[in-house]
Order: structure tokens, then sequence, then C-alpha cells
């Protein structure tokens, strides 16, 4: 195909990894094998299943992710009360500002 050195030396490379079976049944096996999970037709239960289980999935990250947050806001919140309760009092240029709510 072409005199490259490089791309010979990838294609001997590669022969290594190709599969190449010496049964001469597998070669027979192989391409039946491969077809009838092509033309196999599922059922409307696996088709409902393999839309459902990643969406089930989804939603319970969802859900989980959701139940965290609001655990982590409702205990941060209380920090917040806390800083809000005692005022901070900022001096600039001789004028002393209070921060608070």
């Amino acid at each position: 195909m072409s005199d490259d050195k490089f791309l010979e030396q990838i294609r001997n490379d590669a022969g290594q990894l190709r599969y190449e079976p010496k049964d001469e049944a597998i070669w027979t096996r192989l391409p039946a094998r491969i077809s009838e999970r092509i033309q196999a037709r599922s059922s409307v239960a696996q088709l409902l299943a393999s839309w459902f289980r990643p969406l089930v999935v989804s939603l319970t990250a969802l859900a989980l992710a959701a139940a965290l947050s609001l655990t982590w806001m409702e205990r941060s919140h209380d920090g917040l009360d806390t800083i809000a309760s005692n005022p901070i009092d900022i001096s600039v240029g001789g004028d002393t500002f209070s921060v608070a709510d």
C-alpha cells in the first residue's frame, strides 16, 4: 500500500494484536454469532429496561445530590445566623460603619 517504513512497522506491530483463530470451526461460528446478535430483536421489556435503567440512575444521583446540598445548606445557614448576630464595625477615614443585616 505504501512505501513508508513507519506505516509498515505499525502494520507489523499490529499483526500481533490481530485475532486469528487456528480452528476452522471458529471461522464459521464467529460470523454466525455476530449476525445472530445483530438480527436478534429485543423484547419490549428489554427495550424499556435499557431506557429506564440509565434514567433511574440519573434521577437517583440527582436526588442524592439535592439531599446532600440541602443538608449542607441547613448546616451552613446556622453558621450564617451566628455571624449575622454579631455586628461587624468597619472604620474608614475616622468614620465607623456597622455591617449587619
